[in-house]
Formats: C-alpha cells, structure tokens, sequence
C-alpha cells in the first residue's frame, strides 16, 4: 500500500507519492476491461452515426469538422455510452473485492471477506446495503445526465 499520512483522523496512502504508485496496478486492473468495452461501444455508434444524413448535411453545409464531431456525432453517440459506464461503474464498484483481496488494499471488500469467514452477518447485510444504495445513486446520475443529454427526455413531461 506504500506509505501513509494522516488526513482527517484516518492513516491514507493515496496522498503520498509513494501510496499514488502503489494505486497504479489496482487501477489499471479495475479500469482496462471496462475501458475497452466502452471504447469498442463508442466506435461503432460512432461509425453508425456518421453515415447519418444530418451528419452528412452538417458536412455538406460546411460546418468545420469539429463541430461536426462534438455537436452532431457525440451528442448522439452519448445515450448509449452513459448507459454502459453506468451500468459498469456499479458493477466495478460490487466487485472490487477481488481487486482489493488480490493487491491486499484494506478496504470494504476486505471487510466483507473477513465477516464471512467470521459470520458477521449485520455487516454483510450493511455492506450489501451501501453497494445498492451506491448502485441506485449511479442509475439516478445516469437518468439525470439522459435529460441533458436528450431534450426529448424531460423530467417535467413525464407526468402520469
């Protein structure tokens, strides 16, 4: 874990340097199939939507091309991406035990994993608690940036 300081009554690595580089492989670990499947995801919407006719209209009208990319193409290719990180950042967040038990990081996967071997059961279900509540709060992030995203998606037009 590499050295620590204090930082709000709590003994912290992520604030020395010696701690960041002990943080490079645990996150390289948890970041580079997710990061992959993204990138695949945003390649082929990204293909899909430049053979769109307002993509070429865009073109044709003599829009630069990064305007194009950032207006026309990534507003539309956004949906789709916003979906997947949220789904895979809840899913990264419920499985980061194996990450934290293989690179001995003390953490809540290493508390989860020593309660049950011990039987804790009050803190396996407090655990199992927090992962859905942090879960819950993603998929509420994720239906707030789709009505930023989309104006077609509005809060206020969604009445029963």
């Amino acid at each position: 874990r590499g050295e620590t300081t204090e930082f709000l009554g709590m003994q912290v690595s992520f604030l020395t340097w010696n701690g960041l580089s002990h943080l490079i492989l645990p996150a390289i670990n948890l970041a580079l199939f997710k990061m992959s499947l993204i990138i695949r995801l945003a390649r082929a919407n990204t293909r899909e939507v430049c053979l769109q006719d307002y993509v070429k209209f865009a073109r044709a009208k003599g829009l630069s091309g990064r305007r194009v990319v950032l207006v026309h193409v990534l507003k539309n290719i956004m949906i789709p991406v916003v979906t997947i990180i949220g789904l895979e950042l809840g899913s990264m967040v419920a499985f980061a035990i194996v990450t934290e038990t293989v690179f001995a990081w003390p953490g809540m996967g290493k508390l989860l994993i020593d309660s049950i071997n011990l039987l804790d059961r009050p803190v396996i279900v407090a655990y199992l608690m927090l992962t859905v509540l942090i879960i819950v709060g993603i998929n509420l992030a994720v239906d707030v940036i789709y009505s930023l995203l989309d104006p077609r998606i509005r809060l206020s037009e969604m009445k029963g």
